[in-house]
């Protein structure tokens, strides 16, 4: 058998869990695979009394814990810290330790907008939007307003984040102010469609009025809008919603109750993944 790793510790009662990352870790092997899969993520925060005393009470390594305590009094850097752990488990070779430590050095020269932008950008891409919108909020405070392009990134950012979210009122006006800090076409388009969702057919028309220039941009949002149309119509979502609407149609009361809580189970379930904190 290959690729086999010995226990170290045991194995832990009570998981540690990893706000970041909305995961539970029950071993010191997964403790050491979360720090080389994520080692991009890590930062100071990673140094945690909880932790050292999980590594105590749940995985029963006293020694290692006093080390580990000792860091937490000297303050050490992450790499310190991360690194003790790897090399007293024993899972990884040195050349992969070593590669660990001196990506936790780079990062350690990150300003704190940059280590905010990575962790949005890892909650953007695990689906956790919510979560990745208030690490954005917060990134604004950090970046100088002379930073204009990377001001209009975090605008345009959120206000995807609030168009995912079918908010599109507050999607258009984040993306006007993203696109009055740099006028990108495609800022420009994702205004517009935003403006297409919120507003009426009215006010819509009102708002082309009043941007002759951008005929091109009407004419691709349309183009967008009618697609995405029929994206929806073939997709499994309104087959579902279409199925289980059937069902009280026909009367089968029990088994659309029964669809509709699981639905609504889902997404509950989604909705507290996107809003943990």
């Amino acid at each position: 058998m290959n690729n086999v790793c010995l226990c170290v510790g045991k194995y832990a009662k009570n998981p540690f869990y990893v706000k970041l990352s909305d995961i539970y870790l029950y071993s010191m092997e997964e403790l050491c695979y979360y720090f080389l899969e994520r080692v991009h993520l890590l930062d100071e925060s990673v140094i945690s009394s909880e932790l050292v005393e999980w590594i105590r009470n749940e995985c029963e390594l006293g020694e290692l814990a006093d080390e580990l305590e000792l860091c937490v009094r000297k303050r050490v850097s992450a790499s310190v810290f991360v690194t003790t752990i790897l090399e007293r488990t024993g899972m990884y070779d040195e050349s992969t330790v070593k590669r660990v430590e001196r990506i936790l050095k780079e990062q350690a020269s990150l300003t704190t907008a940059q280590r905010y932008k990575k962790r949005a950008e890892y909650l953007y891409g695990q689906g956790r939007f919510r979560q990745a919108l208030a690490i954005y909020s917060e990134l604004l405070d950090y970046l100088p307003e002379s930073d204009i392009e990377q001001r209009a990134q975090l605008y345009y950012n959120m206000a995807s984040i609030y168009a995912m979210d079918f908010a599109y009122a507050e999607a258009a006006e984040i993306y006007r102010q993203s696109y009055l800090l740099s006028p990108a076409r495609q800022t420009r388009l994702s205004l517009i469609l935003a403006k297409k969702m919120s507003l009426s057919d009215y006010a819509f028309g009102s708002f082309q009025r009043e941007n002759p220039g951008w005929e091109e941009d009407f004419a691709r949002a349309e183009e967008l809008a009618g697609e995405a149309a029929d994206k929806w119509s073939a997709s499994r979502e309104k087959g579902l919603t279409e199925e289980i609407s059937g069902l009280r149609t026909d009367g089968k009361r029990s088994d659309y109750d029964r669809r509709m809580g699981e639905l609504i189970g889902q997404l509950k379930k989604d909705y507290r993944r996107q809003t943990m904190e």
